[in-house]
């Protein structure tokens, strides 16, 4: 076989939302509906390919991460909201595997003092999750983010959101 990768499967991928919780994916001449999160995997396999493709190596895993750390530009009162939404335990694999000290500040100040207390003891004695286990609480996690957003009910916001 010659040429590249690239050049193997040279097609365009455009990307167009239809409205908050769907987006329209073409890709060469095929289009897909898809979900925020599932737009969120197609970016992350696309990283994944172009690693690859460059000798270099890739972790799904701290791909996952990088989405879960959305919370962080999240502001008190919207974190409150979003705590309430998830489980804790997948709050736990998401904390133990991303290892930020950030995100864990911001998770245990927005929750109710009880849960915080929990939450910091099982941080210390916890077993680290598999990747595939730790994969999926943080889908879970992303999902009950893009489903809020979606709603209008938190904005994730960052150093150049602007309002007018």
């Amino acid at each position: 076989m010659s040429g590249s990768f690239q050049e193997k499967i040279a097609m365009k991928i455009g990307i167009k939302k239809n409205h908050e919780s769907e987006w329209l994916v073409h890709i060469g001449c095929a289009s897909v509906k898809m979900d925020p999160f599932s737009l969120a995997l197609l970016e992350i396999m696309l990283e994944h390919l172009l690693a690859l493709e460059q000798g270099e190596s890739h972790s799904t895993l701290k791909s996952y991460v990088k989405l879960g750390l959305k919370i962080k530009t999240l502001p008190d009162l919207e974190c409150q909201k979003f705590l309430r939404e998830v489980e804790v335990k997948d709050l736990l694999d998401l904390m133990m595997v991303a290892n930020d000290r950030e995100l864990n500040t911001l998770i245990l100040r927005n929750m109710g003092g009880i849960l915080e207390k929990q939450l910091k003891g099982d941080l210390m004695t916890a077993e680290i999750p598999t990747e595939e286990h730790a994969k999926r609480a943080i889908k879970r996690i992303v999902e009950a983010l893009f489903e809020l957003e979606g709603r209008g009910e938190i904005e994730f916001r960052t150093e150049k959101t602007r309002y007018i």
